[in-house]
């Protein structure tokens, strides 16, 4: 959408976000809500929708973020609370519903604001625990696959047939099998056509297994030997590049 700009505001999205806060902010069951919008928009609309094993949890984990890195902090609430102004401060918004105007370029963190302590820190395990609650809330929110060229045509891929039998619909949600199968198919499935644009095809490699070697090693991840990259060939956005790449 919007020839692969990833840049663009787009409005209805946060009018969305909005309209869910009350008087305790914007929480995890709204994130949840919002992450299901946002992904059932784009189905429904782009041609080119496309979930992978890294982007197809990256997005709805990203709006766990925005509740667990931007609430407020304070001593008599350590969890946060993430209100409207906050927000919009953060997102360059002003106004109110019906008369919002975004402000590109002047995101900013709020004045009086605690960040997140140091003592509560985040990690994959956690930030997908979050996403499967959330996909309990709203099946769908994971998937992985993407529409064949014209909008709300879908077709799933089953991590089985990715991965020769290692993580399968049936032990895919057990233990840290989740963030496995994220960072695996991270090392072995970004390396494709399009990446070399993007740097050296080596220092590619180099850099997610300096990355992510130790975090599979950590979370003690059954070996993945084989990934299916073409089992994506199917899907128009797996390809796609935006103007200019």
């Amino acid at each position: 959408m919007h020839d692969g700009n990833v840049g663009v505001f787009e409005m209805h999205r946060w009018e969305h976000l909005y309209s869910m806060l009350g008087s305790d902010g914007f929480t995890h069951d709204k994130a949840a809500a919002q992450a299901y919008y946002t992904a059932q928009y784009s189905l429904l609309n782009n041609p080119y929708y496309f979930s992978a094993p890294f982007s197809g949890l990256v997005a709805p984990d990203a709006h766990n973020f925005v509740v667990h890195l931007m609430s407020n902090r304070s001593d008599t609430n350590r969890g946060g609370e993430l209100n409207g102004e906050v927000l919009k401060s953060f997102f360059a918004v002003t106004g109110e519903p019906g008369s919002f105007v975004h402000h590109p370029g002047q995101e900013r963190i709020p004045e009086n604001w605690y960040k997140r302590p140091t003592s509560q820190p985040m990690n994959t395990v956690d930030t997908n625990v979050d996403t499967v609650i959330n996909d309990r809330m709203y099946p769908g929110i994971i998937r992985f696959g993407g529409n064949t060229g014209r909008p709300n045509s879908f077709v799933g891929v089953d991590t089985g047939n990715v991965t020769g039998g290692v993580f399968t619909s049936e032990n895919l949600f057990e233990g840290n099998n989740l963030a496995c199968f994220m960072l695996q198919a991270t090392q072995a499935g970004l390396v494709d056509s399009a990446f070399p644009l993007i740097q050296p095809l080596g220092q590619l490699m180099s850099f997610l297994n300096t990355n992510l070697g130790p975090m599979v090693k950590n979370l003690d991840c059954p070996q993945l030997s084989n990934f299916n990259n073409e089992a994506f060939n199917q899907f128009p956005g797996a390809s796609y590049k935006a103007q200019g790449q």
